[in-house]
């Protein structure tokens, strides 16, 4: 009920910055309509279903915790938000359709998060604990910072675990309802985003696929290839810029994604291999130069050997250290393939990148 509140601001300002994109090229639209197809149906999709099954699965296992909170429950319910974080770094690269509707990407997870607003607003709730929030029709509205992972990853790695602060025997603690609210509004959020694929309210598959003939949000199947060859682009870029370069300069490796959880490494792993999977489905077959199409790949596998090679989690990786040495390398290779990707690949493909997210960053 509460969606459609944000529903056509989003996607207006989707289309909008669509139409900032290159015009479509002639010849070009039923082959982009085969590539837009191919990783809606064969990438996306799966995706986000995955994410959407893990989601139910978190906030299942919130609920058995907070009837019982103990170290064994506990365990579980961090195996869930690892299981569901894992399905969110899998699709984390895609920034158009669904998941930008309601504000649900910054609602996953609001990172880098500069200012410590996640923080802020954890702190000044467990200080007012106020249950009206949870209600389900009223958390979606609460602050975008406290509604995801970022959140929930505070309150089951901090820094000093206190089992009874989550409650005991029949009460609850407000910071379990609270990890309850969360974990419900991840599971809600995703298994939206693949109802608004699908055929219903939104059917933005349709909408993506109709782009052939042109509608109200896409002039045509080419502008959606350039929207999907943007958010390969722009992941890679959020991996160099913020999952890497940020917490090493300074080495303040506080400043990594899922620092607490100690899982920054993994999130590269995994959206390193997701990004090459989009290449792959989508955008391989297009490129008539085999040799650049041979160094993409040669590239992603590079990368994805570099991140496996580092055996310390990244927040434990000592300065000068046989690990620190081996980041270095994974920065300078991601670097190579995330030029690759901006430059060269959309002139062989005749797309063009327009905007990203991190653009003035």
């Amino acid at each position: 009920m509460y969606r459609n509140s944000f529903l056509a601001p989003v996607l207006l300002t989707g289309a909008l910055l669509g139409m900032l994109l290159s015009a479509k090229s002639e010849g070009a639209g039923s082959g982009w309509l085969a590539v837009n197809q191919a990783i809606v149906d064969q990438h996306l999709l799966p995706r986000y279903r995955r994410l959407a099954k893990s989601g139910r699965a978190l906030s299942d296992q919130a609920n058995r915790f907070c009837d019982g909170p103990d170290a064994q429950t506990l365990e579980q319910f961090r195996g869930a938000f690892n299981a569901a974080m894992d399905d969110w770094m899998g699709i984390q690269h895609m920034r158009f359709g669904p998941v930008a509707m309601y504000l649900r990407y910054n609602r996953y997870q609001i990172w880098p998060d500069k200012h410590g607003t996640a923080a802020k607003q954890l702190r000044r709730l467990l200080a007012r604990e106020d249950r009206t929030l949870f209600a389900p029709e009223r958390f979606p509205h609460t602050s975008v910072a406290i509604q995801g992972f970022t959140s929930l990853e505070r309150l089951l790695y901090p820094a000093r675990l206190e089992l009874k602060a989550f409650g005991s025997g029949d009460q609850t603690g407000y910071r379990c309802e609270l990890a309850e609210a969360i974990a419900g509004n991840i599971a809600h959020m995703s298994s939206g985003v693949v109802e608004d694929w699908q055929p219903g309210e939104v059917a933005f598959r349709d909408l993506v696929l109709g782009a052939e003939r042109g509608n109200d949000y896409f002039e045509s199947s080419e502008e959606v290839s350039s929207r999907l060859l943007n958010d390969l682009h722009t992941q890679l870029q959020a991996i160099v810029d913020n999952k890497l370069l940020r917490p090493l300069q300074g080495f303040n490796l506080r400043r990594a994604e899922s620092w607490r959880s100690r899982r920054s490494l993994r999130n590269i792993l995994l959206n390193l291999k997701a990004a090459k999977e989009l290449y792959q489905v989508g955008f391989s077959g297009t490129v008539a130069d085999r040799g650049l199409d041979e160094e993409i790949e040669a590239g992603f596998n590079k990368a994805i050997a570099g991140v496996e090679e580092i055996e310390v989690p990244l927040y434990e990786i000592k300065k000068e250290s046989e690990a620190y040495k081996r980041l270095q390398q994974l920065l300078a290779d991601s670097r190579l393939l995330k030029r690759l990707i901006a430059t060269r690949l959309p002139k062989a493909v005749g797309l063009s990148l327009g905007f990203n997210s991190l653009d003035g960053d």
